[in-house]
């Protein structure tokens, strides 16, 4: 006899389409490792407010209910706070889990909107994850049913590629997204890259990781000498994990879970600030130091690799549709998994 599906709608702002093929590739990858682990039938609503406008979310209050009426789901599981704007008005029969991925929750400089309706939505969830402590202290008030659950990383995948050609007397740094997103810093990277610059010999260059494909993205990482992330908030950066699968140095200010996912790896940072000095002091330090096993050291905390994330998932799930885990043991809904 055919095992049952378990239906879920993933409701999401971020997503892989054909225009744009590695936008919330995470989320992609997280519900495919899923699918290993549990017999699952996955349906993608996506809601395009990075490219379509903010108008998508009002849009979405009416589009959502409407596409959770027309099946019988078994989860809906939704992406980002912003994108359970449609909670407010309308409660599914099915369960809710809700994933916050940093700058729906943590304050910055112009994000208080998004912040104060994200805590009207949180109570309306089930089941909150959330990518670090401090993001869970932030929901705590608002949602008791709340767990530390990161995204995994495909380390069988991030791995070093063969070393390049050496180019001479030159370093490159890479900045870990787009300069259009306001929320990594690309001014503060600037301003570090033009600081180092000052104070070396050599010739420093820079890439950014935008609109590249995974193989791309593991062949920068594999070629490059440092990342340096400046971030404003982070919740638990994908790319700071990817790098380390990768054999490279990473430095950063101290956002997210950054100094969890980097702890007992050598050739790493975190600064105690966003200040440029700093961060091209320990920047250079990084790169004046011998190369040790990154890779080795990172996967010794087995906690970040994706396979045993989609296993803590796939307990969530099974407890939110009423059945039994394979061990015939649920873990409870607020248990804590860093």
């Amino acid at each position: 006899m055919q095992e049952k599906k378990i239906t879920a709608l993933y409701v999401t702002n971020m997503y892989p389409t054909p225009e744009h093929p590695v936008d919330g590739i995470f989320i992609q990858e997280q519900i495919e490792d899923l699918a290993k682990t549990l017999p699952l039938a996955p349906e993608i609503a996506l809601i395009d407010s990075v490219y379509q406008g903010k108008k998508e979310y009002l849009k979405s209050i009416i589009a959502i209910p409407k596409r959770i009426r027309s099946k019988a789901y078994d989860i809906i599981h939704v992406h980002y706070g912003l994108s359970g704007l449609f909670l407010l008005f309308y409660k599914p029969k099915a369960k809710v889990l809700l994933t916050l991925h940093g700058s729906d929750i943590q304050k910055r400089e112009n994000n208080a909107w998004q912040v104060w309706l994200t805590k009207k939505i949180l109570p309306k969830a089930d089941q909150v994850f959330v990518q670090n402590q401090a993001m869970k202290d932030l929901v705590l008030p608002h949602n008791r049913q709340v767990s530390v659950l990161t995204c995994g990383v495909d380390t069988a995948f991030f791995r070093p590629e063969a070393p390049p050609e050496s180019t001479g007397n030159s370093i490159l740094i890479l900045f870990p997204s787009s300069p259009s997103r306001e929320v990594k810093n690309y001014p503060l990277f600037q301003e570090v890259i033009r600081r180092i610059r000052e104070k070396v010999a050599y010739d420093v260059e820079f890439a950014c990781i935008d609109q590249l494909s995974r193989t791309e993205v593991r062949s920068l990482l594999s070629k490059a000498d440092c990342l340096l992330l400046t971030s404003k908030t982070e919740g638990s950066p994908q790319v700071v994990k990817e790098a380390l699968c990768c054999n490279l140095p990473v430095v950063a200010v101290p956002v997210g879970d950054v100094k969890q996912i980097i702890a007992g790896v050598p050739n790493c940072r975190v600064a105690g600030s966003h200040d440029a000095d700093e961060l091209a002091h320990l920047t250079i330090q990084c790169l004046q130091e011998k190369r040790e096993n990154i890779r080795d050291a990172f996967l010794r905390n087995q906690k970040y690799q994706h396979r045993e994330i989609a296993e803590t998932m796939a307990r969530h799930y099974l407890q939110a549709v009423q059945k039994e885990s394979p061990n015939n043991q649920l873990i409870p809904s607020t248990e804590t998994v860093s």
